[in-house]
């Protein structure tokens, strides 16, 4: 019996052997009654039991007994178990996970040519391969992956080091083997797509994007520019860039503006130039505005050089200018008016850029210029305290805001309230200012907890946590989903009561 076989057996499998084994012998069937003969001696039909049958067939595939069979697929099926675990945390983005599983049993990494290749195992993928040269294309059950992949997709360069060069000669000895440069899981762009660029492209993994452009993969695969945009050693992007990546109709250029990478932006912007150099102006002039509010003077000065009209206005009909004012980034603005850009910001934009900042002398002399200020603000005005509380350490500027008259219930065009952008940004201090104290008549000083519902989510985490440890009444329970339970808590309970 061969040793990939062996690694393929299933118990339920085998107990339905047995079963047929012994109907067959007790029918007569002539076979059935030699194989058994041939195993375990001279039986009558009658004298074939179930026992008998799992004897015969543990001796047909090599084991003493049935006990014996039993627990070697046990055991096996438990080392397959955690190795598809592994595999999964290797190609999933959990590299601490992958390398606990691996230091805790290094059996792991040769279970089957998966675990081999997302480790850079060359020996063990070329034996497989040279056994069987189907295994180069074959697809798994649990993703319809071929090994390349799994190399492609695996973080193993990043755990260990070491272990990229192999990595790359598992990718280069499987398009050897016949392997296209091109695998892919069927998905469209957007939609689950997974191909081997793109996985070499996300893992960050130079040396395998170089293999498989060179090997003539397709770098306009809707999806590989702008996951390279997103790494800052550029390394992948000017790969792909050099062997003619199109950035127009990509959202690479909005990722690289998005993660200030102002270098990021130059390459995308030069490669822009020379593809389509009609579009250049109207690509930089679209997202000046977004790195105006975002404060990423580096990559204003990019998109200006790129040929960005810094009098454009926006959907909603600011100007590049006035969004950096508005946000409070001095830096910015410097940037802008040097560029002769007219300064048509508002006293509106200035108090809430003042406010953004926290600079509280600033804006108590706006206030004092036009005490009329704060009635002039627009509901979207007085929504910007969550941008604020969501730019991430901003603690002085929302309790700023706050004294300022900005409601800490303020909502953004999302129903988002500072509370919970400022979660999202993993800054507790700004949410804790968003819990302000108030004094009602005849009653002692309390803490008050804006409300924190909104129309995307049942709950936010926070809430969510608190309810948690609220123990629900009989009467809530069956009343189901109400405002001590969320939905999900609530189906899940009743799913728990209906199976006990």
């Amino acid at each position: 019996m061969s040793d990939s076989y062996r690694d393929r057996l299933d118990l339920e499998q085998l107990r339905r052997q047995a079963k047929e084994l012994r109907d067959a012998a007790r029918a007569g069937e002539v076979v059935s009654l030699e194989r058994v003969v041939r195993e375990v001696g001279a039986r009558g039909p009658r004298e074939v039991t179930l026992a008998v049958a799992q004897l015969v067939i543990a001796r047909e595939l090599g084991f003493a007994s049935w006990p014996k069979l039993k627990a070697a697929v046990e055991s096996r099926a438990g080392i397959m178990q955690r190795a598809a675990v592994f595999v999964a945390a290797s190609v999933e983005d959990r590299e601490r996970r992958a390398r606990v599983l691996l230091e805790d049993d290094p059996r792991l990494a040769r279970v089957d040519i998966r675990a081999a290749a997302v480790v850079g195992d060359v020996r063990l993928v070329g034996d497989v391969v040279a056994a069987d040269r189907s295994a180069a294309n074959a697809v798994d059950r649990e993703r319809g992956w071929p090994p390349l992949l799994y190399v492609c997709y695996s973080r193993w360069h990043r755990i260990d080091p070491g272990r990229a060069a192999g990595m790359v000669e598992v990718a280069r000895l499987l398009l050897d083997a016949g392997v296209s440069p091109d695998p892919n899981n069927g998905a469209r762009p957007h939609h689950g797509y997974r191909s081997g660029l793109h996985g070499s492209v996300t893992a960050n993994n130079p040396g395998i994007t170089r293999l498989l452009l060179g090997r003539s993969a397709n770098p306009n695969d809707g999806e590989s520019l702008y996951q390279a945009a997103g790494h800052r050693d550029h390394e992948c992007l000017r790969l792909l860039l050099d062997h003619g990546a199109t950035v127009a109709g990509s959202w690479a250029v909005d990722v690289a503006v998005g993660g200030n990478d102002a270098e990021g932006v130059r390459l995308l912007l030069d490669a822009a130039k020379r593809q389509t150099p009609e579009r250049l102006s109207e690509l930089a002039s679209t997202l000046l505005a977004r790195a105006c509010a975002a404060g990423a003077a580096p990559v204003v000065e990019e998109l200006l050089a790129g040929g960005a009209e810094p009098s454009r206005l926006d959907q909603d009909g600011l100007s590049p200018l006035r969004r950096a004012v508005r946000a409070g980034h001095q830096e910015v603005v410097a940037v802008l008016l040097s560029r002769g850009v007219v300064d048509d910001a508002t006293h509106v934009d200035r108090f809430l850029g003042a406010g953004a900042r926290g600079d509280r002398l600033r804006a108590e002399l706006l206030l004092s210029e036009r005490p009329d200020l704060r009635d002039r603000l627009s509901a979207r005005d007085r929504a910007a305290i969550v941008e604020v509380a969501g730019g991430g350490g901003a603690t002085d500027a929302v309790r700023l805001m706050i004294e300022l008259g900005f409601s800490p219930n303020a909502r953004n065009d999302f129903g988002e309230t500072p509370l919970h952008a400022a979660a999202a940004a993993g800054d507790g201090t700004p949410a804790a200012r968003a819990r302000r104290r108030t004094r009602r008549p005849g009653r002692q000083l309390r803490w008050h907890t804006p409300r924190i519902r909104d129309r995307h989510e049942w709950r936010t985490p926070q809430h969510q946590r608190r309810l948690g440890r609220q123990r629900p009444t009989p009467a809530q329970r069956r009343r189901g989903p109400n405002r001590r339970m969320g939905r999900r808590q609530a189906t899940e309970r009743g799913r728990l009561r209906g199976a006990a």
